[in-house]
């Protein structure tokens, strides 16, 4: 399947003119002209890589400099596990560039090349800073089809690189946050992991501006120095709001900025339309804005991933004449994200649930900019060609503009950890639904200190 992410009209009309002059010179020199299908090793490691071919078709991996301060990269799960053509490759040759600090922080954490990446910095006398949610997330790739297993707890430790565990906090430690020697941070959905590269739909930003970088460091500096998590971390983002290169940009941050109201508030100003891609959503006043749009004649359109998708918003939305659907890709639909008008874009590690809101660490941006919100739109009409409508939902069971509150056989958040829940019923309610986590030793049985 072909991308529909292109580059920029000026980046295009070079890249032909290039091409014309090289068959020109080809002609004219009886050459052979090919079309090189890997970056060339010399480049230097603060340039975006450009886009290479992958089987399956030619599908770029990345938008370029879409403003001068932002790059935005997509995942290509569609065919998966395609090794050493994923968003790692843009981020690789910056860790082995840094000079004197790394601070990350990711919820899954095994891709081999990544965490080999910084165990080679941590070696040659970077401060590397990590911290990780060992409690909840997947720091492991089992061997499979020609691969090796891989652990990257164990591998830092025989590096002696500690890092610090947010699974201790009152949620999910759901950040997605890489900060290279201060100067360059890439955030998003995409976890450092094995499936987030190869498999699962993602979208991850580039970011050198200086003062948003800030807002990211204090909040990792109090994860990691402070080990201050959740509700209990009281600090979200320096600055709120800021202009950059005329671009209005807004950077929030949970529990601390209220991000919820943050995208309600966003939602309603639609005047045209709302287009969103969420792995997880179960959020009643969100679902509330979207029909209160609709109802005002705004287009509202979405994709929620399959898994859970009956016990959330999927029901409301759609029993009540929404454009909704549930993803296709056989992995995970990962995207945290709106697009309200064509003109501004909601991304982050954000899934739209109350755990995301009032427990979990995570972040967001609102940017306004119709570059930005193109691009967007084009990864989501990618997705959203692909989903389908669900077959499992029944609209006289949807309350007419409200989200159920579910019952002990619901699963009302896809991101609960096993302290959360109250029964055993719920917990495998969630099971059932997707949250693998839940059953770490994979017998079948969820939360055991509830399902004895």
């Amino acid at each position: 399947m072909k991308r529909n992410v292109r580059f920029a009209v000026p980046r295009a009309a070079a890249l032909l003119t290039l091409i014309a002059f090289a068959l020109i010179m080809g002609a004219c020199g009886g050459a052979v002209v090919s079309q090189p299908t890997t970056a060339p090793a010399t480049r230097p490691p603060a340039t975006t890589i450009p886009p290479t071919a992958v089987a399956g078709g030619s599908l770029p991996l990345d938008a370029g400099n879409v403003l001068p301060w932002l790059s935005v990269y997509f995942t290509n799960p569609d065919p998966p596990d395609q090794v050493n053509n994923g968003v790692d490759r843009q981020i690789v040759p910056l860790i082995n560039a840094a000079r004197r600090r790394i601070d990350a922080a990711f919820f899954d954490f095994n891709l081999p090349n990544i965490v080999n990446a910084l165990i080679n910095a941590h070696r040659r006398g970077v401060e590397v800073r990590l911290v990780l949610d060992v409690q909840n997330g997947s720091q492991n790739v089992l061997a499979a089809r020609g691969r090796d297993a891989f652990d990257a707890l164990a591998a830092l430790k025989n590096a002696n690189l500690s890092f610090v565990d947010g699974g201790r906090s009152s949620g999910l430690m759901h950040e997605k946050l890489l900060i290279i020697d201060g100067t360059v941070l890439f955030t998003g959905s995409w976890n450092a992991s094995w499936n987030d590269t190869l498999r699962n739909n993602n979208n991850i930003l580039r970011i050198t501006n200086q003062r948003l970088i800030a807002n990211y460091q204090r909040v990792f500096n109090n994860m990691y120095e402070s080990q201050l998590f959740g509700r209990r971390r009281p600090e979200g983002a320096q600055t709120q709001r800021m202009t950059i290169d005329g671009v209005v940009v807004e950077n929030y941050f949970a529990p601390p900025d209220g991000v919820m109201a943050r995208i309600v508030a966003e939602v309603k100003t639609a005047r045209r339309s709302v287009r969103f891609m969420t792995f997880t959503f179960t959020h009643p006043d969100l679902s509330a804005a979207l029909l209160e749009r609709k109802a005002a004649g705004i287009t509202v359109e979405g994709v929620i991933e399959n898994r859970g998708a009956s016990q959330g918003a999927y029901p409301t939305l759609f029993c009540n004449g929404a454009r909704v659907r549930v993803d296709g890709n056989t992995y995970t639909m990962h995207h945290k994200v709106f697009i309200v008008d064509d003109n501004t874009v909601i991304t982050g590690s954000f899934n739209h649930t109350r755990a995301a809101d009032t427990i979990n660490d995570e972040s967001i941006l609102i940017i306004r900019s119709p570059q930005v919100a193109a691009l967007y739109k084009q990864e989501f009409d990618r997705v959203f060609s692909i989903g389908r409508e669900s077959a499992t939902v029944t609209c006289e069971a949807a309350a007419a503009g409200v989200t159920p509150t579910p019952d002990e056989t619901e699963c009302p958040d896809l991101t609960f950890t096993c302290s959360q829940f109250t029964s055993c019923a719920q917990a495998m309610a969630c099971l059932r639904a997707g949250n693998e986590r839940l059953d770490r030793d994979g017998n079948g049985i969820p939360c055991e200190s509830l399902c004895r």
